[in-house]
C-alpha cells in the first residue's frame, strides 16, 4: 500500500497540469453550477436538517436535484475516466485522454448499476431477517448491528470494485459486467488490505471534508442568503472534489499497475 501511495503521488505530480485542468472542466464546474442552479441545496444536504423538512424540500426540488446530478454524475464520470486515462502506460494525449474518459461513462454507468443491485440485495438479506428477530424479541441493538454489517460490506464492494473504471479505461474493456468480474479477481489476493486502505483514506476524506465545511460554511452563513454564499460553498465542495479526484484516480492507476503487473505492450517494447 504504500508503494501505491508513493507512486500515486508521483504520477499526480508529474502530470499535475493537465489534471488540474481536466478536473477543473469536470469535477469543479458542475459542483458550482450545482449550487449557483438550486440555490437551496445547502439546505438540502444538511445533515442536522428537520428530517419532515427536509422531506418537503426533496420533494419539491427533486426535479432539479435529479436532472443536475445525472449531469453532474455524467461530467465527473468522463473526468474520473481522462484522468485515469491521462496517468495510463499508455501516455496519451490530453485530447485523447478525454476521448477514453466519454468512452467510458455509458460503462461506468453499467457498473454503476451492478454496485447498487448488489447493495440492494445485501440490505435485504441482512436486515429482512434482522427485522424480524428484532420485532420478535425486542432486541433493538440488532438493528444497529446489521446497519454496521450493511455498510462493512458496502466498504468491502467497493474495494473489490475499485479496478472497474481502471479495467474499462487502461484495458480497453467496455462491457461492465467483464470489468467487474475482472476487479474482482485483481482485487481477490490482497482484498483484505485494499478494504483497509480505502477505508483508512474515506475517513481521512470525512475528517477534512467535515472541517472545509464546517469553516467555509460559517463564512458563507456570514454572507447571507446570497450568490456569494452559494459561490464559497460550491468552490469549496469543487475544489475539495478536484483534490480528491486526482489524487483517487492516481492511486486506482497505481493500484492497477501493482495488482495486474505490466501490459504485454510494455513486454513487448522491454526486447525492442
Amino acid at each position: 500500500m504504500n508503494k501505491i501511495w508513493s507512486r500515486a503521488m508521483e504520477l499526480v505530480r508529474d502530470n499535475f497540469q493537465f489534471l488540474v485542468v481536466i478536473a477543473g472542466i469536470f469535477l469543479l464546474l458542475p459542483t458550482l453550477a450545482a449550487y449557483l442552479l438550486i440555490p437551496d441545496l445547502q439546505a438540502v444536504m444538511d445533515p442536522a436538517a428537520d428530517p419532515e423538512v427536509l422531506a418537503a424540500q426533496l420533494q419539491d426540488k427533486l426535479g432539479p436535484l435529479l436532472g443536475v446530478g445525472i449531469v453532474a454524475m455524467i461530467f465527473q464520470f468522463a473526468g474520473y475516466g481522462a484522468m485515469v486515462a491521462l496517468m495510463g502506460n499508455a501516455r496519451p494525449t490530453v485530447g485523447d485522454a478525454l476521448k477514453a474518459g466519454l468512452k467510458v461513462v455509458p460503462s461506468t454507468f453499467g457498473v454503476l448499476v451492478i454496485f447498487i443491485l448488489a447493495y440492494v440485495l445485501s440490505a435485504i438479506v441482512i436486515s429482512v431477517p434482522v427485522g424480524i428477530i428484532v420485532s420478535l424479541s425486542g432486541l433493538a441493538s440488532l438493528a444497529f448491528i446489521a446497519a454496521i454489517v450493511v455498510l462493512a460490506f458496502v466498504v468491502f464492494l467497493l474495494a473489490r470494485m475499485s479496478m472497474s473504471l481502471p479495467v474499462l479505461v487502461l484495458e480497453g474493456t467496455l462491457n461492465p459486467i467483464k470489468a467487474v468480474s475482472r476487479s474482482f479477481r485483481l482485487t481477490g489476493p490482497k482484498k483484505w488490505s485494499i478494504m483497509l486502505f480505502w477505508g483508512v483514506l474515506f475517513a481521512a476524506y470525512m475528517v477534512v471534508a467535515l472541517l472545509l465545511t464546517s469553516i467555509f460554511g460559517l463564512i458563507a452563513a456570514l454572507a447571507g442568503d446570497s450568490v456569494v454564499a452559494m459561490l464559497i460553498l460550491g468552490l469549496t465542495n469543487g475544489l475539495l472534489g478536484m483534490g480528491i479526484g486526482m489524487i483517487v484516480s492516481g492511486l486506482a492507476v497505481a493500484m492497477h499497475g501493482q495488482l495486474a503487473g505490466p501490459s504485454e505492450a510494455e513486454l513487448t517494447s522491454t526486447f525492442e
